[in-house]
């Protein structure tokens, strides 16, 4: 019987097309998550609900949670799964399920921009904004909560999955995190403007047809400044709380439901377009604060070169 010598032993090598992948990660993941993402849209954007060509009315819902869990989870663990094997895989989920941080980050991911809209209003208002919060506290359990949670849990922990846990993740281990932060924020308002055909977000059906396209221009323009500010402050909340997917989804779905016309403006009995304006006041002021504070750093610890979780390429045998 002979005996395999070692070259026998050895395991197949990757295909060209992961080793492609490993080599750039980023560019793959952007091109899965607007590949999927976008086409999960179709169906909702042709409904009655998006430009009203299929006489029917889809679940806005359940098509947003399906673009982002095929557009924004999925890509991350496919690119994961070609640049680090099962165990790169294994660390995305426990960064994805890292629940065990201080208190103080849920605190501050779930309240932190509700207080700051409170300080502020009682700057511009005196102490009216107060007794209203006084008056009408039991919304924040009744409404906010409720807000936050339930869209945290379809939504906003899927996608903060692809955009920190895997885009801004990798791209901090090789460009730093303020850099990657700012490089992630045209990728991130872009993803969003189809999305906003629905249901009249952007447009109705008074629009005429020729406008759209400057409407949805001036929209990405609109959320790309917002997301400057954003995508910071989420950085350094990823960074700081251990890299925990679950705080920085929480924190994106309390600043959805804080910016939003519904909870803020009862709350303080404020018009919304002041409280609106205030939440993104008290997000650019963090934002730059961490920012200074941290000398652009945001938390972030580098890791050794190699490391599961830094895309690094798979070694070709």
């Amino acid at each position: 019987m002979s005996v395999p010598n070692s070259a026998d032993r050895r395991p197949a090598p990757y295909s060209k097309l992961r080793r492609l992948v490993a080599s750039h990660p980023v560019v793959a993941f952007l091109v899965l998550t607007f590949g999927f993402g976008w086409i999960s849209l179709i169906p909702i954007l042709l409904a009655e609900n998006g430009f009203g060509v299929l006489p029917i009315e889809l679940p806005l819902t359940v098509v947003q949670s399906l673009a982002t869990i095929v557009g924004l989870a999925l890509p991350a663990f496919l690119i994961t799964a070609a640049t680090g094997g099962k165990e790169g895989v294994r660390d995305l989920l426990r960064r994805l399920l890292r629940w065990r941080v201080g208190l103080h980050w849920y605190l501050f991911v779930l309240f932190g921009l509700p207080l700051g809209v409170l300080l502020s209003a009682i700057v511009l208002h005196g102490a009216a904004p107060l007794g209203a919060l006084a008056r009408n506290w039991a919304l924040l359990f009744t409404t906010f909560l409720p807000g936050v949670i339930v869209p945290f849990l379809h939504t906003n922990l899927w996608e903060e999955l692809g955009w920190t846990g895997f885009l801004q993740s990798t791209l901090q281990d090789r460009r730093g995190p303020l850099l990657a932060s700012l490089i992630v924020v045209p990728f991130f308002a872009l993803f969003h403007v189809p999305a906003r055909f629905v249901a009249g977000w952007i447009v109705d059906d008074h629009t005429p047809l020729g406008q759209i396209p400057s409407v949805a221009f001036e929209y990405f323009v609109l959320t790309a400044v917002i997301a400057v500010f954003f995508r910071v402050l989420i950085m350094w909340i990823y960074n700081g709380s251990g890299q925990s997917v679950i705080i920085v989804g929480l924190f994106h779905s309390a600043f959805n439901m804080t910016i939003g016309k519904q909870v803020m403006p009862e709350l303080l009995n404020l018009p919304a377009s002041q409280t609106s304006l205030m939440c993104l006041g008290v997000l650019a002021v963090l934002a730059v604060a961490v920012v200074v504070l941290t000398r652009g750093r945001l938390a972030y610890k580098e890791r050794p070169a190699g490391a599961v979780g830094t895309a690094a390429q798979p070694r070709v045998h």
